[in-house]
């Protein structure tokens, strides 16, 4: 497959990223570079991650690309309906063009317009496809295939059965992952609107909210939540965390599941370990399963009924929360969050007594459509092991109803 020397690379298996899925996962030579030039080359890092995880990280201007990527939904799925062959000609980087083009959004293919038609007639002759169409004409009759790709994308968009608002809150952290959770997001079909705090890392392909002062854990929550409400007509609206990284099919999956019940307070996309571990070690069943507790853990992906979220917000708890009553119970901790507070965090611990409180049920999907991808906290919470991250994460080489089936009629909530 390519003449890179490794030890751990094996008849094209990379014995890494092998040894961590407990099956044989196939190498591609541009991982096995970017694994090379690493900082930690030959160990587990984020590239044989990527592999692990079917493949879908981005890192600068690389793109992980496998045989069977997933490109999710947009102009870059719709063109590839239209002209397979352009982009199943076994050519990593004709995948990933009809994943950029799914990223850029209907929008941005309409501003790359040009260069788009440009890159696929150039392919089309270097390739010898449309060879029914005369050389003159090529541009033109990719032109064609283009328009018609965005406008299908757009009838797609349109037949949402939900108007959605996506709100992803950000904070500086080490080896930021926004850019990969706001990718993934894009490819599944969502439009991600980030709240950013002060200094955190730029993303060029979603609309930012940048805080002018730092807000912290919770009121950057609270206040992407009124902003989506004030802001939108949403009939749904998710909460996301920068270090979320969504299977392609999140967003077709999240609508056939809304919601399992009419007292549902939220359904999350991401399941952390120990909902799916009960207590006597036995797993959970699969699918979208309710979970019962008083301390929520890993509001990572968070998807809301309008009309609850609202109610949420509106409480005298969210209103004055203050966060977890420290262990000393010294009264200046949490005087120091009152003049403070962007120091007030455990929003997870929030919703869930605020979701309690208000006697509505709290659904998980499991396997879990989101995993946890970030090492580094921005609360110096630790990072993305053991109970912080999914014990079943989904497989993105299969479609999401296959691995958590959906074994109940959706119904209307009750308010």
């Amino acid at each position: 497959m390519n003449n890179i020397e490794c030890e751990h690379l094996k008849d094209g298996k990379c014995g890494i990223a092998s040894e961590m899925a407990g099956k044989p996962i196939s190498a591609f030579e541009q991982n096995c570079n970017l694994c090379l030039s690493c900082d930690k080359p030959k160990e587990y890092n984020q590239y044989n991650k990527a592999l692990v995880n079917i493949h879908q990280l981005k890192s600068r201007d690389e793109q992980l690309v496998t045989e069977n990527y997933l490109i999710g939904h947009g102009v870059g799925t719709e063109l590839k309906k239209i002209i397979p062959q352009f982009l199943d000609s076994g050519s990593c980087s004709c995948r990933a063009y009809a994943l950029k083009m799914n990223r850029w959004g209907i929008e941005g293919c309409e501003e790359r317009f040009d260069s788009i038609v440009d890159y696929l007639a150039n392919k089309a002759k270097a390739k010898k496809l449309l060879s029914w169409v005369p050389d003159s004409a090529t541009r033109t009759v990719v032109s064609k295939f283009v328009q018609k790709a965005i406008a299908k994308a757009k009838r797609e968009k349109k037949s949402s059965k939900f108007k959605w608002f996506t709100a992803v809150t950000t904070a500086p952290r080490p080896n930021p992952t926004v850019e990969q959770c706001v990718n993934s997001l894009i490819v599944a079909g969502f439009d991600p609107v980030l709240f950013a705090e002060p200094d955190s890392h730029e993303v060029s392909n979603a609309l930012t909210i940048r805080n002018e002062t730092k807000r912290g854990v919770w009121h950057n929550w609270l206040c992407s939540c009124k902003y989506a409400l004030a802001n939108s007509d949403a009939d749904i609206i998710m909460t996301v965390q920068d270090d979320a990284l969504f299977h392609p099919d999140s967003f077709s999956y999240a609508e056939k599941i809304l919601w399992p019940s009419e007292d549902a307070g939220f359904v999350s996309l991401y399941t952390p370990k120990h909902y799916t571990i009960k207590k006597n070690k036995q797993l959970r069943p699969v699918g979208v399963n309710r979970i019962f507790t008083r301390s929520l853990w890993g509001s990572c992906a968070v998807i809301w009924d309008r009309r609850v979220l609202e109610t949420v917000i509106n409480t005298e708890r969210a209103k004055n929360w203050i966060g977890v009553h420290p262990k000393s119970n010294k009264q200046e901790i949490l005087q120091r969050r009152r003049d403070n507070p962007h120091l007030i965090n455990n929003s997870d611990y929030a919703i869930g007594d605020i979701i309690r409180r208000l006697k509505r049920s709290m659904w998980y999907v499991d396997p879990s459509p989101v995993s946890h991808i970030s090492e580094h906290s921005t609360i110096n919470h630790g990072g993305n092991k053991g109970r912080r991250n999914c014990w079943r994460c989904s497989d993105w080489a299969k479609s999401l109803e296959e691995q958590a089936p959906i074994n109940f009629s959706p119904c209307e909530i009750s308010i």
